[in-house]
């Protein structure tokens, strides 16, 4: 990466937030992020023998549910203080966030057929106070969904460049940790990239096999019960309010329990369909050959964005969709179609304003509880597949 690459008015803006961020939550006594001291601990656990699962590491929903292979990502922070390593993590996230954006301008910029598009540093800064929200969040509990994003985005260009064992490595990872990331998978099947598909599942079993070296078989099994039941147990009663299963369950209170698992093969079939007439567009003669770079990068990041309306899932996750906010953002600037941002404007405001420093207890509550935030990110969702039709016929 060059030297201009890294020291620029992006750079500046995210230092500028994430510092902003640590000073507030240290100074009104609200850095206490919960999910990282549930990781923090649950490792610590692993490696002094005592339990990681079916306990409680932090009130609410404090209990480890990731694999236990994934713990040996966490192991390293027990080398300090929880204090200490929460300021370790802390700026791990604010760096993913600059990282994961950095790597979306490139592959917007290298493969994506903008014309006259001008001042990239500026429409990128804007796409990221568009998620400015979920960032603030993610670094209040110490989550890590953006280091799976940014692990998912390295991954494509990867894929875009030809490098299948880099990016194959890397979606194993994310998928070990997140398994509904799986996902993933559908457009990497339907273009049969199976020199990918070999590289992801040696990843994910490679490192699956950790816990048996240590802390040993017995345990592994055990812990690898445990994790199961976790699932089992926790998965069924999260609300889910980002997805459409529950948006629709507030209109039809007596919408069944299996509808998410409907919505979700649903929108997996029609993308499929889009996946494979894209491929199908994709042949010699068609006048879109040479566009499958295009299609499959548009693809990966349509997939990446459905998952918070296609899973029961905390809001947080709603990050995902920040490569298509700034895929639509420069499709705006570079079309000049300004009579799109009114549109973009609102959704947007339901997708990444619901705060209640900026809102109000009561009205972000509400905006929540009803389930605007999930439609609003699926509306957006539809609108970029509009957008990038709309590109790729004005560019043929």
């Amino acid at each position: 990466m060059k030297k201009n690459d890294i020291i620029n008015g992006f750079t500046l803006l995210v230092a500028l937030l994430w510092l902003l961020t640590l000073v507030l939550n240290i100074f009104n006594d609200r850095f206490h992020p919960g999910d990282f001291m549930v990781y923090y601990s649950a490792a610590k656990n692993l490696v002094t023998g005592e339990p990681v699962y079916m306990i409680s590491f932090y009130t609410g929903s404090g209990f480890y549910k990731y694999s236990p292979a994934t713990l040996f990502f966490f192991i390293p922070y027990t080398l300090f203080n929880f204090n200490t390593a929460a300021i370790i993590h802390f700026a791990i996230l604010g760096a993913a966030y600059w990282y994961t954006f950095m790597v979306i301008r490139k592959v917007l910029h290298d493969y994506f057929p903008f014309e006259n598009l001008k001042h990239e540093l500026g429409l990128i800064s804007l796409a990221f106070v568009c998620i400015l929200i979920h960032f603030a969040r993610e670094l209040y509990v110490g989550n890590i969904n953006i280091i799976l994003l940014m692990l998912c985005c390295i991954s494509i260009r990867n894929f875009l460049r030809g490098k299948d064992m880099q990016g194959g490595i890397l979606l194993g990872i994310v998928i070990l940790v997140k398994p509904y990331l799986m996902i993933l998978l559908l457009p990497l099947v339907l273009r049969k990239r199976w020199n990918t598909l070999v590289w992801l599942c040696l990843t994910i079993t490679l490192i699956s096999l950790l816990p048996f070296v240590f802390p040993g078989p017995q345990r592994s099994i055990s812990m690898y019960g445990d994790w199961i039941n976790s699932i089992l147990m926790h998965s069924g009663g999260f609300p889910g309010k980002t997805s459409l299963d529950y948006f629709i369950r507030q209109l039809m209170p007596s919408w069944p329990a299996w509808g998410i698992p409907v919505i979700f093969f649903f929108c997996c079939a029609i993308v499929s369909m889009f996946i494979l007439k894209n491929i199908h567009q994709e042949k010699p003669e068609s006048k879109l050959n040479g566009f499958a770079d295009v299609n499959f990068a548009f693809e990966w990041f349509l997939m990446i964005a459905l998952l918070p309306n296609l899973i029961k899932t905390d809001w947080v996750l709603l990050v995902f969709s920040a490569p298509l906010i700034a895929f639509m953002i420069f499709y705006t600037a570079s079309r000049k179609q300004y009579w799109w941002i009114p549109f973009l404007v609102i959704l947007l405001f339901f997708y990444g304003a619901n705060s209640d420093d900026l809102l109000g207890r009561e009205l972000s509550h509400r905006i929540l509880e009803s389930g605007l935030m999930g439609l609003s990110n699926f509306l957006l969702v539809i609108v970029s597949i509009v957008m990038f039709l709309d590109l790729r016929k004005k560019t043929t």
